[in-house]
């Protein structure tokens, strides 16, 4: 019986499901299809220096440990997951994750990418299908056209952003049927951009209000429809409190830090948006700080102006429809706009985020137009040619010297142009082909337009993600097994700020939109190099990596002979630590060793002193270790200047500065040398300027070169020796300008035996912790009264007892947890309660049960 029923079912609505079928698999067939060609790499930028090892932890945690999707250690010194999952984490396509093992993450990103568009495609096709009565081709092409538009050629490396696109049509389809009184789903569809990504759900939502302000002027009974809006919106929101009231207390205390200036003027020119019709109109610069991508195909581009002069359309239809397209285009260039439509923030790096929406609303305008018209009138074929030509002219001279236009662009665009022309000029309304020939123009220009783009960037190889993760993970499994204590573990190489999410290992880097701007700080100040969103390893010292609780380190292992160059992973971003020699080797794998710091605090530790406010200066590490090592009780000075040597080659020196040089002679290699002889086994460190950029000369310690990348400006200290008495150490500088600038460069001498004896001072009574979901315990103890510090981020939700009692919890140098303990006997349990999650919960609980009881009288 349901067999037959089914039978049925496709028999009727073959053609329908057909046309469903190819508007999901063309764009997401054409988009896998690309990477293919290219074995497969899709990993570049974010996507494969951060988003990757997001999804990594997300495929290793959903069902072995949730409750680190809720805290983790392994997001920079610790901090809650729940805006970072509200961001990147929570779409339903990620579950496909789950189908592959680690190695294999960078296919499974591209099976989600490539059904994410697929669903997009989808999903404008069927609400089309239901709003307009055209030829399916028609359809068909104007969905692949919004699957493929410049938005997504140009973001899907941003997969988190492409939800949005797949609702946004349910979006319009929701408010339409809201306005003509029909039952409709804008309380869920609401939900679900929300959900999904808070962020580009944001700039749906406001698309929708503009969109139903819109239609609304074409409506009889308004005061209701208005009312019916408010309701489902509301409703809708406050169903995903769940993710959002977390979400915006974490933006609250980190990313909102930003100097916004609300200023009247254009982020560009805004006829430069020509250009971006452009196929191909992307490159690496593009992806940084270009223009916005609009592209839609050129054949629906020219289609989405000519309503203007459609007799179908009424005045007030032309004035609403025109001012909101006209308010799209003006948001992508007139600064406040720009700034309302992202959350106050300017974009780091991908501009115009919404973009997507004004090329869906050009693509919707055009299919308004094609259903109201049997052909186009002579007005019409004149203006497109008059704008076909116009774009054309703009494209060939290039006035601004757009370096993403290129040749082949400007012969293919122009191709596609005249095609379109000859479309709307000859071919609709007088050949029964017509929209088989639209179909197939946009096929074409979507696919040549994804080609060109994609080939403007470089991927990683997939297999050095997969050769990293599974040598890092075999590594911190053996740790894991082998010590279960609570404790940070770092390496002296890295392939992204977030390896600690796919090496599996609590770590201090992290590269995430939403950062503690607290512990940013801390970092920054001790000397660890960053930026706005993002910090490394790479500035630490013995006494960093003692107070932050970092008892592993994991390095290179050149000494293993039986691995081949095919297997052998890259060691990307070497930092040079000459202290870890003073490190014990405790285990060696075929390609890392694992060093043992016996000086690493643990996690919780008891201060000499009762100080917990620390004054850090700006931009002075050295400083800023002294005074922390002062603030925790403990004497003597351990940082002292060392003199050196200077030895130049092919310079001369400034008259006024004696450490800025200028060549000689431009034409030959330049170099400057400083030398000093230790005499003794401690750490030197060199402390690098804050104008210093390594791309302005290299560094090299006896003749081992430095590779380190230059982040924000700040002084940087460098390790260049250990263990090296009565040897010498030359640190050479060679130019690759005519001159350089070390103004504040300094060779510092760290007190070895000062520092070791003030640790052990330190461990006294040293905690052994073991952590379990959110909960964090130590064993018995006695201890004098005494300050006790954490490395953990200070937070609210932490609740610290004291043989079961509640103990008041304060901050140690303006970001981590501290608290006091009298004298006696001890055990500690650290409970980390989500409290935004739980209001949250609530609040969402609340309105599903008011909004169902609402729903069963009627009253929604």
């Amino acid at each position: 019986m349901y067999i037959s029923k089914l039978k049925r079912f496709f028999q009727k609505n073959a053609s329908s499901l057909l046309y469903g079928l190819l508007a999901f698999c063309l764009p997401a067939l054409i988009f896998a299809g690309y990477f293919i060609s290219k074995k497969g790499n899709v990993l570049t930028v974010d996507l494969g220096q951060q988003y990757v090892d997001f999804l990594a932890y997300y495929q290793q945690k959903l069902l072995h440990d949730p409750s680190k999707l809720i805290y983790s250690f392994a997001s920079g010194l610790g901090g809650s997951m729940l805006g970072t999952d509200s961001y990147y984490l929570l779409s339903p396509f990620n579950l496909l994750l789950l189908l592959f093992p680690q190695k294999l993450l960078p296919q499974g990103i591209l099976l989600v990418i490539s059904c994410k568009i697929g669903a997009i495609g989808l999903s404008a096709y069927w609400v089309w299908k239901q709003k307009y009565h055209l030829a399916r081709e028609y359809l068909l092409a104007a969905s692949l056209a919004f699957a493929l538009c410049g938005f997504v050629v140009a973001n899907n490396l941003n997969l988190m952003w492409l939800d949005s696109l797949v609702l946004l049509p349910w979006l319009t389809r929701a408010i339409d049927r809201l306005l003509a009184g029909q039952k409709h789903h804008l309380v869920l569809v609401t939900f679900l951009l929300w959900l999904t990504n808070f962020y580009t759900g944001y700039m749906a939502l406001l698309f929708g209000l503009l969109y139903f302000l819109t239609q609304l002027t074409l409506s009889l009974e308004k005061k209701s429809r208005v009312w019916a809006y408010l309701k489902s919106s509301f409703f809708g929101s406050c169903l995903a409190a769940v993710s959002l009231w977390p979400t915006f207390l974490e933006l609250l205390a980190g990313k909102t830090d930003a100097d916004i200036s609300w200023k009247l003027n254009f982020q560009f020119p805004p006829y430069q948006l020509i250009a971006k019709l452009i196929d191909g109109a992307y490159s690496f610069n593009e992806m940084s700080d270009g223009l916005p991508n609009i592209f839609i195909s050129s054949c629906f581009a020219l289609l989405a102006l000519l309503f203007i002069f459609n007799p179908r359309f009424s005045k007030r239809e032309k004035l609403s429809k025109g001012l909101l397209l006209s308010f799209l285009l003006l948001s992508l260039s007139f600064t406040p706009l720009v700034l309302l439509w992202h959350l106050g923030q300017f974009p780091v790096w991908y501009p115009a985020r919404f973009s997507f929406l004004v090329s869906f609303y050009a693509l919707d305008l055009a299919l308004d137009n094609l259903t109201r018209q049997q052909a186009f009138n002579l007005k019409q074929k004149l203006l497109a040619a008059v704008l076909g030509a116009g774009v054309s002219l703009y494209l060939a001279i290039n006035p601004d010297k757009l370096e993403f236009v290129q040749q082949q662009g400007q012969i293919s665009t122009g191709l596609f142009i005249l095609a379109a022309l000859l479309f709307i000029v000859f071919i609709y309304g007088h050949h029964y082909l017509a929209s088989h020939y639209a179909l197939l123009l946009v096929v074409s220009e979507v696919t040549v337009n994804l080609i060109f783009s994609l080939n403007a960037i470089s991927y990683q190889e997939n297999s050095n993600y997969s050769k990293f993760a599974v040598n890092v993970n075999q590594a911190t499994s053996y740790l894991a097994k082998t010590d279960p204590t609570l404790y940070r573990t770092e390496k002296s190489f890295s392939r992204s700020d977030d390896d600690p999410f796919t090496g599996n290992y609590y770590g201090i880097t992290t590269f995430n939109s939403i950062s503690n701007s607290s512990t940013s700080k801390l970092l920054s100040s001790l000397g660890y190099v960053h930026n706005s969103n993002s910090y490394t390893n790479q500035g630490g010292t013995l006494l960093t990596d003692a107070f932050l609780g970092i008892k592993y380190y994991l390095e290179p292992n050149y000494s293993y002979d039986n691995v081949s160059a095919a297997s052998r992973m890259p060691y990307d971003n070497l930092n040079h630590r000459a202290d870890l020699n003073s490190y014990y080797p405790s285990k060696q794998f075929p390609q890392l060793s694992v060093l043992t710091n016996r000086q690493a605090l643990p996690l919780v530790f008891a201060s000499q002193s009762q100080q917990t406010k620390v004054k850090f200066a700006a931009n002075n590490p050295v400083l800023n270790q002294q005074r922390l090592w002062q603030s925790l009780g403990l004497s003597g000075k351990l940082f002292s200047q060392v003199k050196s040597a200077v030895k130049l080659t092919n310079l001369k020196v400034s008259q006024t500065n004696p450490l800025v040089f200028k060549k000689i002679n431009t034409a030959k290699a330049a170099t400057v040398t400083f030398s000093f002889t230790p005499q003794d086994n401690d750490s030197y460190y060199l402390q690098l300027p804050n104008g210093f950029n390594f791309k302005s000369a290299s560094l090299s310690v006896n003749d081992i070169f430095f590779d380190y990348e230059s982040r924000d400006d700040q002084i940087r200290l460098v390790n260049v020796a250990s263990q090296r008495k009565k040897t010498i150490v030359k640190v050479t500088f060679t130019l690759t300008n005519s001159t350089l600038d070390l103004t504040g460069l300094r060779f510092w001498h760290f007190d070895n035996s000062l520092f070791k004896a003030g640790i052990k001072r330190l461990k006294r009574p040293s905690l052994k912790l073991s952590q379990s979901g959110l909960k964090i315990k130590s064993q018995s103890f006695k201890s004098q009264k005494r300050l006790w510090i954490t490395t953990i981020p200070y937070s609210k939700n932490w609740l610290v007892f004291d043989n079961g009692k509640l103990v008041k919890s304060s901050k140690y140098a303006q970001s981590l947890l501290a608290f006091q303990l009298g004298s006696g006997k001890h055990r500690l349990t650290l409970v980390y309660l989500p409290v935004s999650l739980l209001v949250g919960s609530l609040i969402s609980l609340l309105t599903l049960a008011v909004y169902l009881i609402l729903k069963k009288k009627q009253l929604v």
